[in-house]
């Protein structure tokens, strides 16, 4: 397929599509730093800056990746919700479709959305995209079953041509979470939360973020078996 990338981030979604022998035509990522990483790790793809500025998507595009803001639907975050001045960007995401629909969307965003505001981030995604004649599935992905991060994001895809649940629900992969004790396994958490915030992973490392409500540094910690040490990464 041919990919359009809105919300790019540092193109981790698309690597993985790149992977699996899909092509990226563009990306629209206007943060300085991600743009440099995505110039390095994909050099022949145009990046088109602020997608506010994107006039229309390329006519070849099968898919639209888009990795909208999550700052007003995380819970750590100010939690103003889809109408939140960054997580309603989405509202690009409809505008380009509005111009030009492709036959798949894939959108990913943090599992808090669901239960925000009653649900209500959802409800204006599965609204726009039926609107639009659009079927749509999605999926609680918890990247545990992957590798030692407790990390859950949902994955939401749309389709004009198909059903996307025959895409999304493919495979049955469910993290395995062992039993853990403080003296049988190393444990992640944050310093500003302690050993039983949010943020505590029994064998794993905490969902990394770059800041903390209370305005201090946050970096992820580990606590080593029998209490011998904890380090921390400034991430």
């Amino acid at each position: 397929m041919k990919i359009a990338a809105l919300f790019a981030g540092i193109g981790g979604l698309e690597a993985g599509l790149h992977r699996a022998r899909h092509e990226t035509l563009l990306f629209a990522e206007n943060w300085p730093i991600a743009a440099a990483v995505l110039a390095q790790r994909f050099p022949n793809v145009p990046n088109e800056g602020n997608v506010r500025e994107l006039r229309s998507l390329p006519r070849k595009v099968d898919l639209l990746t888009a990795g909208f803001p999550c700052q007003d639907l995380s819970q750590a975050g100010k939690t103003a919700g889809i109408g939140g001045t960054r997580s309603s960007l989405v509202g690009q995401v409809f505008r380009l479709l509005d111009d030009r629909p492709v036959p798949w969307v894939l959108l990913e965003n943090v599992s808090f959305m669901l239960h925000l505001d009653g649900g209500r981030a959802m409800k204006r995604l599965v609204t726009a995209f039926e609107e639009r004649g659009y079927l749509w599935s999605y999926r609680v992905v918890n990247w545990l079953a992957f590798l030692p991060q407790r990390r859950e994001r949902v994955f939401f895809i749309a389709s004009r041509v198909a059903d996307p649940a025959d895409v999304i629900f493919v495979d049955d992969t469910e993290p395995r979470i062992p039993e853990t004790t403080l003296d049988s396994h190393a444990h992640g958490f944050y310093w500003t939360e302690g050993i039983r915030g949010l943020g505590w992973a029994p064998d794993a490392v905490p969902t990394i973020k770059n800041g903390s409500a209370v305005g201090i540094p946050a970096p992820p910690a580990v606590l080593m078996p029998q209490g011998r040490q904890a380090g921390h990464s400034r991430c």
